[in-house]
C-alpha cells in the first residue's frame, strides 16, 4: 500500500487593492514574518486562491471589483480553510451564514473623554482567540454591526448601540464554524487601514493578533 500523500503546506493569502495603507501593511516586517501571498484584487484569479490554507480579505476593498472574486474567497472556506473578513467592505452580503450587517456611526473620539467608553465587550472569554488578542485589539472603533448566523462564536460585541440585542445583532467580531467545512472570522473593524496608515494602536493589535492566531510564521 503507497504511503498516503503528504498534507500541502499551509499558505496565508492576502486580498488587497494596492492602496496606500494596504501597500504599506504588506510591506511591514512584523506582516512579513507571515509570508503572505498578496493577491492583487484587479489581477486576481481563481487560481491564486486554489492552494491557501487561510486567506486575509483587506478591509476597504473597491465594491466594484470585489464581486468578481468572492466565489473564489468562499472556495477556500468551502475546502476547509480560514477566511478573515475585514470590515468596510460593503454589506457583505456574500459572506456564507451573515444574516444582517447594519451600519453605525463611527465615534472616533470616545477616547478622549472622562471615562469614555464605546460600548465595546468581549464575550466567549475562555476561547483561543484571547490568547492572541488583547483588550484594547477590539476596542478602538468599527463601522458597523453584524448579526453572525446561529451556532457562530460572538467574540466581540457593543451595547451602546440601540439596533438589537447586543450580543446577536450588535456584534463586531465572530468566529463561524457551522456555515462552512473551513472557518469565517468576520469583523466591521478596519485594521489593514490603520495599521498601514501608522495611527491607531489597537487597529495594529488587532492584525498582528489576527495573524498570530490564524497566519503562517516562516
Amino acid at each position: 500500500m503507497s504511503a498516503p500523500a503528504p498534507a500541502p503546506e499551509p499558505a496565508l493569502g492576502f486580498l488587497h487593492g494596492g492602496s496606500f495603507s494596504q501597500l504599506a501593511t504588506l510591506a511591514d516586517p512584523a506582516v512579513r514574518l507571515w509570508r503572505p501571498r498578496e493577491i492583487y484584487l484587479p489581477d486576481a484569479t481563481e487560481a491564486d486562491f486554489a492552494e491557501l490554507t487561510t486567506l486575509i480579505v483587506s478591509d476597504r476593498l473597491h465594491l466594484g471589483l470585489l464581486p468578481r472574486v468572492t466565489a473564489w474567497v468562499n472556495g477556500v472556506a468551502e475546502r476547509g480553510g480560514t477566511v478573515v473578513v475585514l470590515g468596510e467592505n460593503g454589506d457583505c452580503s456574500w459572506v456564507p451564514g451573515l444574516a444582517g450587517l447594519t451600519p453605525a456611526e463611527v465615534d472616533f473620539w470616545w477616547w478622549r473623554l472622562p471615562d469614555g467608553d464605546n460600548g465595546v465587550r468581549r464575550a466567549a472569554e475562555d476561547h483561543e482567540a484571547w490568547r492572541h488578542l488583547t483588550p484594547r485589539a477590539v476596542r478602538w472603533h468599527y463601522h458597523g454591526l453584524l448579526t453572525p448566523p446561529q451556532g457562530a462564536t460572538v467574540l466581540a460585541y457593543t451595547d451602546r448601540e440601540t439596533e438589537g440585542e447586543p450580543a446577536t445583532e450588535q456584534v463586531l467580531l465572530y468566529e463561524d464554524r457551522v456555515s462552512t467545512p473551513g472557518r469565517l472570522l468576520v469583523t466591521t473593524m478596519d485594521p489593514v487601514y490603520h495599521h498601514g496608515s501608522r495611527f491607531m494602536p489597537g487597529a495594529t493589535q488587532l492584525l498582528l493578533g489576527l495573524l498570530r492566531w490564524t497566519g503562517v510564521k516562516s
